[in-house]
């Protein structure tokens, strides 16, 4: 959930509860001053009948029988029903009429009922009749405080709209400062985006509120520190690199010129053994024989290491064949990996050698990898040049394996260190996904654009 949303949510809360115990306190004080003005009206009447008609008998007894105390007048009185019945228990004449009902503010009835269910209830009170001595009936008056109901209903309803367009009023306000407050926030997290993505020239602008604009701040000087960390860590990498590759074909002469002509030598010598073994020192032809096949083992053993080292085969052979022998190469070496792979690099333009030498180098790092962390057992590698109008655009490379893949805590080493330095020296980029158990598959983009000024 989004802070603005929650921020809003949790206001819009605070007025509804706001609301709910201010319609409890206003229904709890209606319900009580209902009370006490039914009670007092009552009160009244019961007093004035008490006096009435006790007290001027001759006046009512004159009166029609049909109405002889002409409630009818007193419809006026709103919070009691006052009815007489006769004798007979027969209902003679009430102060409730037609006209009285249809005026009435009618609540709805489940309000009605709410109010009766929170409410003590109401006790009718009977008041006997008698004139000149004679038991006329009874008069029974019962609290009616429906009217009232619907006051308190019209009240409530008129609290409910001003409510609503309350809240109405206050969200649009909470919406567009909290919006408006916000809005940085946006740019903080394009920021923080485009450096995910590598954009190491990404800048915050300058944000009017103090605690931002810290943020702003601290953001830029972070970036740049980063930045210049990353550039010497950067030409740190690529001065290993090629100090790397200098010790390499340090390393090449050195075995070429001491071990090789070493072991040329020993391998002649040991073929004049032969010959002299086979002639007059019969005894020590095993010996010379061995000799003269450890020698050779040593001259096919050196050679491949100047090739590695060298990368002579490059020169001999091209790109394409050159990984195409370095991959048999590699199978030849590792006959329990089913290793299947595709080159096609025909159209390959002559470029210098930084494209060759990094295609190389990243499939010899990606086999080394594999040969010794992955324990996979199936490898597929496919390197194709693309191209786009005629012109070649750039070389891809996927590589996967089924191996043991990479855990969450993986951190680069050296040999993928140094990969994505020579990819991100061309100008490439390198995708690498993994999961647990499941393998390791890389994409390789390498661009001849800039290989090709």
């Amino acid at each position: 959930m989004s802070l603005k949303l929650r921020l809003i949510l949790i206001i819009n809360a605070v007025l509804l509860l706001i609301l709910v115990l201010g319609s409890i306190l206003a229904i709890d004080t209606a319900k009580k001053n209902v009370r006490a003005e039914v009670a007092s009206s009552e009160k009244l009447t019961l007093y004035l009948f008490e006096i009435g008609v006790l007290n001027n008998p001759k006046y009512y007894s004159i009166e029609s029988e049909y109405k002889p105390l002409n409630l009818q007048s007193l419809v006026h009185m709103r919070h009691l029903k006052i009815e007489f019945y006769n004798l007979e228990g027969k209902l003679v004449e009430s102060n409730i009429s037609e006209s009285r009902i249809q005026t009435m503010d009618q609540a709805p009835s489940w309000f009605v009922n709410f109010m009766g269910l929170i409410s003590d209830p109401w006790e009718p009170k009977r008041l006997p009749v008698e004139i000149l001595g004679q038991a006329k009936g009874a008069i029974i008056i019962t609290p009616d405080p429906s009217y009232e109901f619907g006051e308190i209903w019209n009240q409530l309803t008129g609290i409910f709209y001003l409510a609503g367009a309350f809240f109405i009023l206050t969200n649009i306000l909470v919406a567009w400062i909290v919006f408006r407050a916000l809005s940085p926030v946006e740019f903080i997290l394009k920021a923080l985006t485009e450096l995910e993505l590598g954009n190491l020239k990404v800048k915050m602008p300058y944000l009017k509120t103090s605690e931002l604009s810290a943020i702003s701040s601290k953001f830029n000087h972070m970036v740049k520190t980063l930045r210049l960390s990353i550039e010497q860590n950067h030409r740190l990498t690529q001065k290993l690199i090629r100090v790397q590759e200098e010790e390499k074909k340090s390393l090449a002469r050195d075995l070429h010129d001491e071990f090789g002509q070493s072991l040329t030598a020993i391998h002649a010598d040991a073929a004049v053994l032969k010959t002299l073994a086979h002639k007059e020192y019969p005894k020590i032809k095993p010996s010379a024989h061995a000799i003269s096949d450890l020698s050779k083992h040593l001259m096919n053993l050196v050679g491949g290491m100047l090739n590695r080292l060298k990368l002579g085969v490059l020169n001999e052979l091209g790109l394409e064949e050159g990984l195409i022998d370095l991959i048999d190469t590699w199978k030849l070496r590792h006959p329990k990996i089913n290793l299947q792979y595709q080159v096609n690099l025909k159209g390959l333009p002559k470029t210098n050698e930084i494209i060759s030498i990094t295609t190389y180098r990243i499939i010899q790092e990606c086999l080394t990898n594999i040969s010794r962390h992955a324990k996979a057992k199936h490898v597929a590698i496919e390197i194709e040049l693309i191209k786009k109008n005629g012109a070649s655009k750039m070389i891809d490379i996927h590589v996967k394996d089924d191996g043991i893949g990479l855990s969450k805590s993986h951190r680069d080493g050296f040999g993928l260190s140094g990969m994505r330095e020579r990819i991100h020296e061309v100008s490439g980029n390198i995708k690498i996904v993994s999961e647990v158990n499941q393998g390791v598959s890389l994409h390789i983009q390498l661009p001849l654009k800039r290989i090709q000024k």
